[in-house]
């Protein structure tokens, strides 16, 4: 059985940080928090990557090995490409 939803409202939330959802499903309402999108105030790093930019580089590569620290191997992303040592 499916429950249409119905009566949707939408609101800013009070304090500006994000959108207050609300809806009817049946006999009961729902009401869902959406978070305003973080801005990044970081520039993405361009194709050649971030070897113009030494200490942008070493700050990736600092991301990249706590990333690999608390990231179990088996959910670690599958590259096929891996490069030999």
């Amino acid at each position: 059985m499916h429950i249409r939803k119905k009566n949707l409202q939408v609101t800013q939330q009070l304090s500006g940080e994000g959108l207050q959802l609300s809806y009817e499903l049946g006999t009961l309402r729902k009401t869902h928090i959406i978070p305003n999108k973080q801005q990044n105030t970081e520039t993405e790093p361009h194709a050649a990557g971030s070897y113009h930019n030494p200490e942008q580089h070493a700050i990736y590569m600092q991301r990249i090995d706590a990333m690999l620290r608390t990231t179990p191997p088996s959910k670690r992303p599958n590259n096929s490409s891996k490069a030999s040592s």
